[in-house]
């Protein structure tokens, strides 16, 4: 398995990553036109897989009903494993600071943590489903999906830490920190993958 540092050397050592980064991420920020952006995530996760192809695609190559149409499975994929155990944490949490009255505190948000953590996972492993064959419906193998991002917590656990505090970090700039973050994660998680594949 590469390392994390190995695999960013990889991506930020091609020419021209900043400005397709930059209209990613500005992608992100506009209703509708962030399932481009999407797309777009969805098409380098292919090339990836097929070529192991690290460099970014051109923007001007893409054909946008493609791009429109993987980005919207993409947000289906988001909505299911990402926004779901997000959801669910949170509205675990505000029951548990409403059934106790605020008196746990901070502690009641575990539950949106947990919710939080778990869902790059799911979401990393529903795409990799995904592109294994190209059968959208194979990312809806639940049970699948979940055993594949058990298997990635222990290598993948520090990025998707990083992942969070880029986020965080980066608030007001979600749309770029989003795009790059996922990027890295999905690129990572792909070399996480060639490494299974080389030991069977």
């Amino acid at each position: 398995m590469p390392s994390l540092e190995a695999v960013c050397g990889k991506l930020f050592g091609h020419p021209g990553w900043v400005s397709k980064v930059i209209w990613g991420g500005a992608l992100s920020f506009i209703p509708i036109l962030n399932l481009f952006s999407l797309g777009y995530l969805l098409k380098y996760t292919i090339q990836l897989r097929q070529n192991k192809d690290w460099d970014l695609p051109e923007w001007n190559e893409m054909e946008p009903i493609p791009l429109l149409t993987g980005g919207l499975q993409v947000f289906l994929l988001l909505i299911a494993y990402s926004g779901c155990p997000i959801l669910f944490g949170w509205l675990v949490s505000m029951l548990l600071d409403l059934i106790t009255f605020g008196f746990l505190g901070i502690v009641s948000f575990v539950p949106l943590v947990a919710g939080a953590f778990i869902a790059p996972f799911l979401f990393l492993s529903s795409m990799h489903t995904f592109v294994r064959d190209g059968l959208f419906s194979d990312a809806w193998r639940v049970k699948l999906v979940i055993e594949i991002a058990r298997a990635m917590i222990p290598q993948l656990i520090l990025p998707v830490i990083a992942f969070w505090g880029i986020i965080l970090l980066a608030l007001p700039l979600y749309g770029f920190s989003f795009f790059l973050g996922t990027w890295i994660l999905l690129a990572y998680s792909s070399a996480w993958n060639f490494s299974k594949m080389t030991q069977k």
